[in-house]
């Protein structure tokens, strides 16, 4: 028969060592109390209603538009991402895989307006409710000259439906979120251009490139958008031809703004100067401007 000895809570008998029985039933309940919550999380994580995300817009149609303006203008790829949360379920479905080419067209959109306007831009934004009651979901927003008419959308349709309207933005007419692939192959070449020290030769190839690409088929905001940056440089390659293919928009106020600015500034050329006077008196010969290649005679305003 096997003698034991007895050392607080174990038993020791000859041949061996074994837990009490108390010791055991207190390991087995600690696994079951883990076990249950394990359980009870899971349950909870998977049973729980998803958010709406309807939820992280905006109740107001003005507020989005204005933080939209405001994120872009910071210019930096984390205010970007917030800004393509800002755009309408459906837009996001679509893109989530390729936002850096939206965060490339917000880009380009803030150094157009910073180039035309400066870093204060932001501060000159008045949104208004459109009046024509065929477009309920367009507002108009004014940055000092330019206006913008953009539609949104109550992103309620496009989740369960909540006490109270959450817009997010669908398009703005005058400047166009497709093309994004594109604008940033442009914006890599200047880049790499700029940190070789050779901003001047970007700022030449821009001009180049404005200057002798057909302008048959853009819009008004496109010829401005592709003009007007390269314009506002006094020593930009093609600056003629660039002022001079200003001429189908010379009517908009912002192209009258920029076009007086040169005429009256001493750091453009004499004749440069004299172009941007006849240009916004629309003083030009037809076979100026044909040299220059102008293809549409005709305002577009």
């Amino acid at each position: 028969m096997a003698s034991t000895q007895r050392s607080g809570n174990t038993v020791f008998l000859i041949g061996g060592k074994y837990s009490r029985p108390g010791a055991a039933l207190g390991k087995l309940l600690v696994f079951v109390i883990i076990a249950l919550i394990v359980v009870v999380a899971g349950y909870y994580m998977f049973s729980k209603p998803k958010p709406n995300p309807a939820e992280a817009y905006p109740t107001s149609a003005k507020k989005m538009i204005n933080q939209f303006f405001q994120l872009i203008s910071t210019g930096t790829t984390s205010a970007d991402q917030k800004a393509f949360k800002l755009l309408s379920l459906p837009i996001r479905k679509i893109h989530h895989k390729h936002p850096g080419r939206y965060w490339q067209r917000f880009e380009d959109m803030n150094v157009y307006l910073t180039d035309v306007f400066g870093t204060t831009w932001p501060a000159n934004i008045r949104i208004v409710h459109s009046t024509n009651p065929e477009k309920p979901d367009e507002y108009i927003a004014h940055v000092r000259t330019e206006v913008f008419h953009i539609t949104v959308a109550n992103q309620n349709r496009y989740a369960s439906a909540l006490p109270h309207p959450h817009y997010g933005l669908v398009a703005i007419k005058e400047f166009s979120f497709s093309g994004g692939a594109q604008a940033q192959r442009a914006a890599a070449g200047s880049s790499v251009l700029g940190a070789m020290g050779l901003q001047g030769a970007a700022n030449n190839v821009a001009g180049i490139s404005a200057a002798y690409s057909a302008v048959d088929n853009l819009k008004p905001w496109q010829i401005k958008h592709r003009l007007l940056p390269v314009v506002l440089h006094p020593h930009a390659a093609a600056l003629r031809q660039c002022i001079y293919q200003l001429w189908p928009v010379r009517k908009d106020p912002t192209v009258r703004m920029v076009l007086k600015q040169i005429a009256h500034d001493p750091q453009y050329a004499v004749n440069i100067q004299q172009e941007a006077r006849h240009v916004l008196a629309g003083h030009v010969s037809d076979s100026t401007l044909i040299a220059n290649q102008v293809t549409h005679i005709h305002p577009k305003y």
